[in-house]
């Protein structure tokens, strides 16, 4: 079996083979910590009466 070094991947790399490789949890969860950890993830707490303007103001700083 092949060891697949997620971490000589870039995000969009990794993104492309978890998309076709979906039962590999490992390199999801990866994906996930490093996105978050890039700032392509953010958390919408939709009890919050703000969260479009919260959403608007993250987009508007990319």
């Amino acid at each position: 079996m092949t060891s697949i070094k997620f971490d000589n991947m870039n995000l969009d790399e990794l993104r492309k083979y978890v998309l076709n490789h979906r039962e590999d949890k490992k390199a999801f969860y990866t994906y996930i910590d490093r996105s978050k950890a890039d700032g392509r993830m953010i958390a919408v707490d939709y009890l919050d009466d703000k969260w479009e303007k919260e959403i608007e103001k993250t987009f508007k700083k990319t």
